[in-house]
């Protein structure tokens, strides 16, 4: 049994969310909840993204060069979808390659590595030659999309007419993870247009939620991206120019418009689907920076540097040559007490912090808490 560790020092920020003062019942293990009937408003999650998602869809299809034998996650332990889902009191949403699996409670179609370029661009053009801690063989998001509609075919709607089919969908919860990490990271020491991975990220992004708004999803929340400038791989460069974070400015400028064209094409969907549908922006950026720039009040005590990597950076503890799971890579002793995991990924302490400012906080538009409340009928969407 997973056991999760008390928040230190956290506070419950407000939510701008009016209605939200009627609502605080989201049971996360070792929080305050008050009882309320929230744990039956979702009984199903479809969750999609690349490694800051994937439950173990990696490990199975054995794509992964460091992580562990039985370890299915590339960090020290729960994810951001693991929170919200516990939050929910469903107890598993199994990978999508999982054998035997029971998908009662929803499916993981997430794939760490997952990129917006498709293996056939890689393969021809081979600007992009590096593939960090993924085998060679690459899965784009496109590939998330059929697993979800051969999953859809042939087993969530297998024998049912498309009326009974759409309504078992709109009663479920759908999480959309960071899409176009794995590309950005990738294309650091290539000269692929960031520019270029940012429209190919909107395109897949867009193509996806088509594909969940058609099969009757009505329930959506998409993360925006993280300041990436701010993790160990991209200050890792010996020359960048530095923003007000003390990140790379160049890579925060990407996120920035990365996300604020994500917000639009949001907007555009809630627009044309109107009050048929809920669709959450999680903001990732700014949650990250009120986090780092409180290190002491959430109980962390470096915003920069790796867990789990290499000294040769003594800062960073980040090594593109020498990364976390393979041989000469080192793990600290307090790992709730760093942001960064291995410096691509984040620490559970870290998630666990973020799902609180998601499903508690502000920090999703609209609020985490008005979602639930439309499901639950008590106010539109």
């Amino acid at each position: 049994m997973h056991v999760v560790t008390p928040i230190k020092e956290f506070k419950i920020l407000p939510s701008t969310d009016p209605s939200s003062s009627h609502f605080n019942s989201i049971n996360i293990k070792g929080h305050y909840s008050t009882k309320t009937n929230s744990n039956a408003c979702f009984n199903k999650i479809y969750a999609f993204g690349d490694s800051y998602t994937d439950t173990g869809n990696a490990q199975l299809l054995d794509s992964s060069k460091n992580l562990k034998k039985g370890q299915e996650k590339p960090n020290n332990g729960w994810l951001l979808i693991d929170f919200v889902r516990d939050a929910l009191n469903i107890s598993s949403v199994p990978p999508y390659k999982s054998v035997n699996a029971n998908f009662s409670s929803g499916v993981n179609f997430a794939m760490a590595g997952a990129t917006v370029f498709t293996e056939e661009f890689l393969s021809q053009h081979n600007k992009i030659n590096s593939t960090l801690m993924w085998k060679d063989g690459y899965h784009s998001f496109q590939t998330q999309i059929e697993w979800y509609n051969k999953f859809v075919s042939d087993i969530a709607c297998k024998g049912k007419n498309n009326e009974s089919c759409k309504a078992d969908m709109e009663n479920s919860l759908f999480w959309v993870g960071e899409i176009g990490i794995d590309d950005y990271v990738r294309a650091l020491r290539s000269k692929v247009s960031l520019r270029w991975i940012k429209d190919m990220a909107m395109a897949h992004t867009a193509r996806l939620l088509a594909t969940l708004l058609d099969s009757g999803a009505k329930y959506i929340v998409v993360e925006g991206l993280p300041p990436l400038g701010c993790y160990p791989f991209a200050k890792s460069s010996r020359h960048f120019v530095k923003d007000d974070m003390n990140c790379n400015a160049k890579i925060n400028r990407v996120t920035k418009a990365h996300n604020h064209d994500l917000q639009d094409m949001l907007e555009d969907f809630r627009r044309r689907k109107g009050a048929n549908v809920t669709i959450s922006y999680a903001d990732y950026f700014d949650a990250y920076k009120v986090i780092t720039g409180n290190l002491n009040k959430f109980g962390f005590e470096d915003a920069f540097k790796a867990c789990c990597g290499h000294h040769r950076n003594k800062i960073l503890n980040f090594s593109f040559k020498i990364l976390c799971g393979m041989s000469g890579a080192e793990t600290c002793r307090d790992p709730d007490s760093y942001i960064h995991w291995d410096g691509i990924h984040l620490t559970e302490a870290m998630y666990r912090q973020l799902s609180e400012f998601f499903l508690h906080g502000n920090f999703c538009k609209p609020s985490f808490i008005h979602l639930i409340r439309v499901k639950k009928g008590l106010l539109r969407a």
